[in-house]
């Protein structure tokens, strides 16, 4: 079990661990407020918070996110304001993220520090040895998948120190990792900073910590640049503050977008993703949609009040949602009028593409209007007169897809 970048890192800074201030943020105006509390003037960096390597090399799936990927540096607010823009309740698709990607639902703002070389750390326990071990590398070559692949094809490049049970590393250990990098830092900048890396090793019950990268200042300052932190899921019952870490990262997080926007959004297992506006209609849609043998993976209920970028914000959460297999729009226009839907799902679908069943049902404010805007767009979808018939055609046209 492993936690997000920011998060290990609030861990290495309790330790002493050095660290680049940095800010969590949900939106990009948050996102530009944090660069200004950290630092008047840029640069700053900005990364996608996914627990998931390889982020810099990523790519995002929708469009507008351009070629760059998750770890971008930005050099003026605006910057930050667009790089967060661009990653924000978007997939990120990396090596390690499988082809569907997953959501960012909030980016790490930091300021940038100056270095004169980088290296790979890791601290990690060999099974076959019952040995901490401890691995100091050059960074890993882009062209290589995994860090495994690395070591392989370059075992010169990688120093490994076998520490076996102990705690602390001593200064002539030090020194060597010293020498192996061939920088201007002593062996006791490195003694002190692998030993508060290993004090967070023990006390946290750690599998692995990775540091990919640190970076050394021309004055020999060592800085965690990145941070991973694997946990031993059976020691988790002593980690209470852990535990609180995952619960929120996994399972909500894309609860914790619909809350940005004042809607409700709930996950359930897989099949069907259903968009509503309304408590009672949302519950009266999911039991039917049970009635006839249909799943729900998650349900989105939409507020009043709201304009079309909230509205298409939150649809992509559905969208986006790799266990929905087809979606039922189901709006009772009021207070909430049928066209903004209708635009949100437009802006949405030209950003991601719609390759799974659509089903739209309209009823109430500007319902003409919003169909008149659905049938001009192009879109593949088909517009129900009612819950019920809806699902049916929903059911119908997953059937036929598979």
């Amino acid at each position: 079990m492993n936690i997000h970048e920011y998060q290990a890192k609030r861990i290495f800074k309790k330790f002493g661990v050095n660290i680049p201030a940095g800010l969590i943020a949900y939106t990009p105006t948050e996102a530009k407020n944090a660069a200004n509390s950290i630092a008047s003037e840029g640069p700053w960096v900005v990364k996608a918070q996914i627990r998931a390597g390889s982020r810099d090399m990523g790519k995002f799936l929708d469009k507008r996110a351009g070629k760059r990927g998750g770890i971008r540096l930005s050099k003026t607010l605006d910057e930050v304001f667009s790089n967060a823009d661009d990653m924000l309740e978007n997939m990120l698709i990396t090596n390690q993220t499988g082809a569907k990607g997953r959501l960012v639902s909030r980016v790490y703002v930091e300021e940038y520090i100056k270095t004169v070389a980088k290296f790979y750390v890791g601290i990690a326990i060999d099974r076959v040895k019952a040995s901490v071990v401890v691995v100091i590398s050059k960074i890993v070559d882009k062209g290589c998948e995994e860090f495994v692949e690395f070591i392989s094809n370059d075992k010169d490049s990688v120093f490994m120190l076998d520490i076996g049970i102990e705690k602390e590393i001593k200064i002539a250990q030090a020194q060597k990792i010293a020498d192996f990098m061939q920088v201007k830092t002593t062996g006791k900048q490195v003694k002190d900073f692998i030993n508060k890396l290993l004090k967070i090793f023990y006390a946290v019950d750690a599998t692995e910590i990775e540091i990919n990268p640190i970076g050394l200042t021309k004055n020999g300052e060592i800085w965690a640049l990145d941070a991973d932190i694997y946990f031993d899921k059976n020691a988790l019952y002593k980690h209470s503050e852990i535990r609180a870490l995952t619960t929120d990262e996994e399972i909500e997080e894309r609860e914790l977008i619909a809350s940005k926007f004042g809607f409700q959004y709930k996950e359930l297992n897989s099949g069907v993703g259903i968009i509503v506006n309304g408590d009672g209609l949302a519950l009266n849609t999911i039991n039917e949609a049970q009635n006839i043998g249909m799943d729900t993976a998650c349900f989105l209920n939409l507020k009043g009040g709201v304009d079309r970028d909230k509205i298409a914000a939150g649809i992509k959460l559905i969208m986006t949602n790799p266990k929905v297999d087809g979606i039922f729009i189901n709006i009772l226009g009021g207070f909430l009028r049928c066209n903004l839907i209708a635009d949100g799902i437009i802006t949405v679908a030209n950003d991601l593409g719609l390759n799974i069943p659509l089903i739209i049902r309209f009823e109430g404010t500007n319902k003409d209007e919003a169909t008149e805007i659905l049938e001009k767009s192009g879109l593949s979808f088909l517009i129900a007169e009612d819950t019920k018939s809806g699902l049916y055609l929903l059911k119908k046209a997953i059937e036929e897809d598979f």
